[in-house]
């Protein structure tokens, strides 16, 4: 069989090829250990968070959902917006907020690292380079930051809309539009923007269009008639 003469269309059939194979290698694989490192990170940034020494933490239900204490600054707990979430009547004593309980279902966290395998496929497919590890360690280093991100941005947005903190039609627009491009832009779009930062080579190939040649036809030579003239015999 042929093989397909753009290198478009030989990426594109590489890099469909190699994300099955990576998709099912995550999944089976790589899924767990990369559950486990981010919930221990996402406890140590909670720990790290105001009053996170003794209200913080990450732990997993018999079902696989996650349930997350985050620490409430004080400053927030004492708004007036929390203390209504919290049943607090006017004029009375305000309520003593430390942390708030969030379930998240297992595959929230697990949609976040979605973007490693795409981006593997990526860097992958596209045309050698020399020592290609280390492009592919640091975007996969990236995206562990985003992945850790985006579920703190998540968590974030999931307890505003809860409490009903935001007091103003702009800053619900804002949170909407941020749980937004976090849920339904980034995990697509970062691995793609991550690997054309990294691969020059993929860039050149993607954002170049350079058509096959097409043969030109041989000249056709027309052979010479006979002229016409006068025959001269031999004297």
């Amino acid at each position: 069989m042929r093989a397909p003469a753009s290198p478009q269309l030989r990426f594109l059939l590489r890099g469909s090829s190699l994300l099955l194979v990576l998709l099912a290698l995550w999944w089976w694989v790589l899924l767990s250990p990369m559950l486990a490192g981010l919930r221990l990170s996402t406890s140590a940034v909670l720990w790290l968070l105001p009053g996170g020494h003794s209200a913080s933490g990450v732990t997993v239900e018999p079902n696989g959902d996650w349930v997350l204490r985050v620490p409430i600054p004080q400053s927030v707990a004492n708004g007036d917006a929390m203390q209504r979430a919290y049943g607090r009547a006017p004029g009375a004593p305000r309520v003593l907020v430390r942390s708030f309980k969030l379930a998240i279902a297992d595959r929230i966290p697990t949609f976040f690292t979605l973007g490693f395998p795409l981006f593997w496929a990526l860097m992958l497919a596209a045309p050698r380079m020399p020592r290609l590890w280390r492009p592919i360690a640091g975007g996969t280093a990236l995206l562990a930051v985003m992945a850790q991100l985006s579920l703190l941005l998540y968590t974030a947005y999931s307890i505003e809309t809860t409490l009903r903190l935001a007091t103003s039609a702009g800053a619900v627009t804002l949170w909407g539009a941020a749980e937004y491009l976090n849920v339904n832009v980034v995990p697509y779009v970062a691995p793609m923007m991550i690997a054309l930062w990294l691969h020059s080579e993929l860039r050149a190939q993607i954002f170049s269009w350079n058509p096959v040649p097409v043969p030109e036809a041989a000249p056709v030579v027309e052979e010479g008639k006979p002229r016409r003239g006068r025959y001269r015999g031999r004297k």
